[in-house]
């Protein structure tokens, strides 16, 4: 009983944040599969980086208009060689503004775990 109320309190934050962000943006406009990515993603961060709820919101709203960037650069007409490197420099500007939502901490197990979780050539 004790394990499954700190996996519920694990995962309020992000429960907290999705519905935060639901309720707060007017504009928001549903995108399933790139919602559903974007908070499996925050959930993993979340059990290991220890985010806020403003925090996890913040990472959420990044992280849908990052795979929203890559899909539109996999579906381009660039060439495989620009894409790759469109995707890396997108992969870059992500890693660099988590660096401003995140304490230095947070940010250092962040980093390591983006390796596994969002590689670029994926």
């Amino acid at each position: 009983m004790k394990d499954l109320f700190k996996k519920i309190i694990k995962c309020l934050p992000i429960i907290l944040a999705l519905v935060f962000i639901h309720s707060s943006n007017a504009q928001f406009i549903p995108k399933n599969e790139v919602e559903k990515q974007a908070a499996k993603l925050v959930q993993a961060y979340q059990a290991e980086v220890g985010m806020t709820v403003e925090q996890a919101s913040e990472v959420y709203e990044k992280i849908v208009e990052v795979i929203d960037k890559e899909n539109s650069i996999r579906n381009s007409e660039l060439n495989s060689e620009q894409k790759k490197k469109s995707l890396m420099n997108l992969s870059k500007q992500e890693t660099a503004h988590m660096g401003t939502i995140l304490d230095s901490k947070q940010f250092k197990e962040y980093k390591k775990m983006k390796k596994t979780l969002q590689p670029v050539g994926k």
